[in-house]
């Protein structure tokens, strides 16, 4: 596992979920799909065979939550943005900028704890 790797593909998540706001692309469906904190790449592998050495690190656990809570977030964001409600989506995209540096935060805690 290469945890900078992790990083990179967390932030490409981000400019997907960039690339949704303001679409007129964006389904329920889209959005239900984003919410499932264990479909992205950053997700598979933390149920994945290759996380097992990580998995004794309190981070690790830190990591799944934090991890967990940024999916339901990004949801959040897109169906307060779809609704129009610009009040809710500032206060939601400041918590999900939030929970994107915690797991980054939480991955090179555990780059580090790793070596």
């Amino acid at each position: 596992m290469d945890i900078k790797q992790e990083i990179n593909q967390h932030l490409e998540w981000i400019e997907k979920i960039a690339s949704l706001l303001g679409s007129e692309e964006v389904t329920q469906a889209k959005i239900d799909a984003l919410t499932q904190h264990d479909k992205c790449e950053l997700g598979r592998w933390l149920s994945a065979e290759d996380s097992r050495a990580y998995r004794g690190y309190p981070e690790f656990q830190a990591l799944i939550d934090s991890h967990a809570e940024f999916h339901r977030l990004a949801g959040q964001l897109l169906t307060a943005l779809e609704q129009e409600n610009e009040a809710e989506a500032l206060e939601t995209g400041a918590k999900f900028i939030e929970m994107s540096q915690q797991v980054i935060g939480h991955l090179q805690a555990l780059d580090k704890e790793g070596k």
